[in-house]
């Protein structure tokens, strides 16, 4: 055993370099391919505001966005400051440009990417870590997510980063090397908490692997949990304390109820080619199915933190209100994927003992996989996005915004903190009212002056909808100032809920 060391080092070794390349050339990939815009979505502009607020040296939580408690899955009143602090020098360099910004996103991917071979080295052979790479960086769903500002990929970053240093501090025993490495996996797990809160879930982790691998709780581990939410005290003292993400938190069980088919379905779009829905739920059966094998079998061999990991993680996010999609299923995609490769080899490997056929279940999912995501490729738009705050439309809305309105003026928009973000205004986002007086008042104790309907581009944007159809039903107490396709802006002009005015019935 100790001659074959040298061997499979070099084996190791030639397999990283390999993986690394694919990386390097998926970024590449990447780069080259970014498109022009934004969606409309206004998660990037709070990133953004926050952002400009740490170069600007202003407090972080200024952003003009007013946050409405009664509509608090729009967004919390602040988000947490790793993903803004990536962003602050690029936003000092650039400004409001996007295309650098989207760049950074990129450098978070191809980072993970690398990761991921030395990551699940002990789950997958030499010659499949490349693989691994290919096909999740090379995953449409992944091409689309790097034209959006967002902190997923950065937090999927400092999370492998994590668990990478705290495998690492595992095999390297008791020492100062083991104690060194098992400090550094808390770091990068704090700097994955400081992008997005759900990191917190790594401390559990860790000390379940202890418990599963070794029967008692190391001294690294100890250390790893006590730098992670150390830090994350630190941060909740002296930087960043806002507890309005909580506000989402109601009827949990329920949540999962609707979460769970949800996030199946957004699991399933790994698979979608863009033309069969019928050939996207079999190859995501059959890849879930391999999943599971790859899991049951790896976990059987050599159980860890890489088996906990996902299905805690999956917890909070199947019971969190509201649904993210896509999103929120990013950090445990590349498992999805690893142990899917991991069950093709297994079951090949039984094939060839019982039947003599080789390689068989391996090539049928590589090829799905390069059927999948070539036709998926084929109906992506690689131009400017059509809609969103980078048309001449959203131009319009902004300009107007800046030029015929005062800095003291309140908007009520569905998109508060892109409107925030392009114009320097204060905005608040409506909520869905049984009684639409109940929004009369809120916009009075906020002093709204302004209201803007639109966009309507994106199906879920139920508060759009809403305010269509409320400014049309008060259509006397408000002034048209200016519309186009996308956007409307109307001045307010009276309250008609005066008191001792009967209240109105909801819309049908």
């Amino acid at each position: 055993m100790e001659a074959l060391r040298p061997w499979r080092s070099l084996v190791h070794r030639k397999a990283f370099a390999g993986a690394a390349c694919a990386a390097v050339l998926i970024g590449t990939f990447q780069v080259a391919t970014i498109r022009t815009g934004h969606e409309w979505g206004d998660d990037f502009s709070m990133y953004i505001l926050h952002a400009r607020n740490i170069v600007k040296g202003e407090p972080y939580a200024d952003t003009g966005y007013i946050y409405n408690p009664q509509n608090p899955v729009t967004g919390p009143r602040s988000y947490p400051p790793g993903f803004p602090l990536l962003l602050a020098p690029v936003v000092g360099l650039f400004g409001l440009q996007l295309q650098p910004m989207k760049a950074l996103v990129i450098a978070c991917l191809v980072a993970s990417l690398l990761i991921l071979p030395r990551l699940f080295r002990h789950v997958l052979q030499p010659a499949d870590l490349a693989l691994l790479v290919l096909v999740v960086g090379l995953n449409p769903l992944f091409w689309q997510l790097k034209d959006h500002v967002l902190s997923d990929l950065p937090f999927l970053a400092f999370t492998l980063t994590s668990l990478h240093l705290f495998l690492r501090s595992d095999e390297a025993g008791s020492g100062r090397r083991g104690a060194t490495l098992a400090a550094l996996s808390g770091a990068a797990g704090y700097a994955a908490y400081a992008t997005r809160v759900l990191g917190m879930v790594l401390v559990p982790c860790f000390l379940a692997h202890d418990l599963l691998r070794h029967r008692r709780i190391r001294f690294a581990t100890l250390l790893a949990c006590a730098v992670l939410v150390g830090l994350a005290c630190v941060q909740y003292v002296v930087l960043v304390s806002d507890g309005s993400y909580l506000d989402q938190v109601t009827r949990p069980l329920a949540a999962a109820q609707r979460n769970v088919p949800g996030y199946l379905r957004s699991l399933a779009d790994l698979w979608e080619n863009g033309y069969s829905d019928t050939l996207r739920k079999g190859a995501f059966l059959a890849a879930a199915a391999l999943a599971t094998v790859g899991f049951v079998t790896s976990s059987a061999r050599r159980p860890g933190v890489l088996h906990i990991f996902p299905c805690l993680y999956l917890g909070p996010v199947l019971f969190w209100p509201a649904f993210q999609g896509f999103r929120f299923l990013v950090p445990v995609v590349p498992f999805f994927f690893a142990y899917g490769l991991a069950g093709a080899r297994a079951i090949d490997g039984r094939l060839e003992r019982r039947l003599g056929v080789r390689h068989l279940v391996f090539t049928a999912f590589l090829a799905a996989v390069t059927l999948s995501y070539a036709a998926r490729y084929t109906t992506l738009q690689f131009g400017p996005f059509p809609h969103g705050v980078a048309t001449a439309e959203s131009g319009e809305l902004f300009h107007l915004v800046k030029t015929s309105t005062t800095p003291g003026d309140v908007f009520l928009f569905s998109k508060p903190r892109a409107l925030a973000l392009f114009t320097g205004r204060r905005a608040s986002a409506p909520f869905i009212a049984a009684d639409p007086c109940d929004l009369w008042r809120y916009m009075k104790e906020i002093g709204v002056s302004y209201v803007v309907t639109g966009p309507e581009s994106d199906p879920f944007n139920r508060g759009a909808v809403y305010l269509r159809r409320f400014v049309s039903r008060f259509a006397d107490d408000f002034t048209l100032v200016m519309s186009n396709r996308e956007v409307a802006v109307y001045r307010v002009a009276r309250d008609p809920c005066t008191p001792g005015r009967r209240t109105f019935q909801s819309f049908p």
